[in-house]
This record gives C-alpha cells, structure tokens and sequence, in this order.
C-alpha cells in the first residue's frame, strides 16, 4: 500500500502540471503587454521630436525629419519603424509626422491572433514655433 505522503506528493505535482503553465501564460502577457506599451509610448515620442523638428527647422535645406525622430526614441533601435512627415510645413500650417511599426511577438507564444501588432505614434506641432 502507498502511504499518505506518497498520495500527497502525487497531488501536489498534479496540481503543479495544472497550475504552471497558467502562471507562465499570465507571466508572458505581461511581459508582451509591457512591451507594447513601451513601444507605443516611444512612437508618439519620436513622432512628436520629428514633428518638433521639422516645425523649428523647416527653413532649413538639411533637415532630417527621421533621424531626429528616430534619436528621440532609443527603444525603437532595432525595429523596422517608418517615419512620414507628411505635408510641407509652412507659416501658420502644422507640421505633422506619423510614426510606424509592425511588431513582433517578442517570445512567440501569443502569436496566434494577437501578433504581428501594428503601432501608430502621431505628433503635431505649428510650424515656426
């Protein structure tokens, strides 16, 4: 006969199968859900600077709408983001740049239906300060 512990422990590494991987999808959601957030945040940041930038500098012959946008958001380093500037900026117009990425499941596991995420960052600003 199996004693009372033995019957405990099978218990326990039955409720432990059961339990983990719920605890383990729950644990990758939030880390998924931290990242996107960060990344939507460092969008509207970098599209906000590129707007900025082309507002302050849109007299000038060397302005560089993405690379200033891009600079602004170190945490988009690595991530295919496009930057659209869109309309020229001029006196009493705004300047508006959109920011984009499509963005991958960083573990893979909520792949299915939730991943690729398409962000999307706005700034606006009027031009001439």
């Amino acid at each position: 006969m199996h004693s009372k512990k033995d019957r405990e422990r099978g218990a326990v590494a039955l409720e432990m199968a059961l339990v983990l991987p719920v605890l383990l999808l729950i644990l990758v959601g939030i880390l998924e859900f931290g990242r996107v957030m960060n990344v939507q945040v460092s969008l509207t940041q970098a599209a906000r600077e590129g707007a900025r930038h082309e507002a302050i500098h849109y007299s000038d012959g060397t302005m560089n709408i993405q690379a200033a946008a891009l600079a602004a958001a170190p945490a988009l380093a690595g991530l295919p983001v496009t930057v659209d500037p869109g309309a020229a900026c001029g006196p009493n117009r705004n300047a508006t740049v959109t920011t984009r990425v499509v963005l991958p499941s960083m573990t893979g596991f909520l792949d299915v239906g939730l991943f690729p995420i398409k962000l999307k960052g706005v700034g606006v600003m009027r031009c001439g300060g």
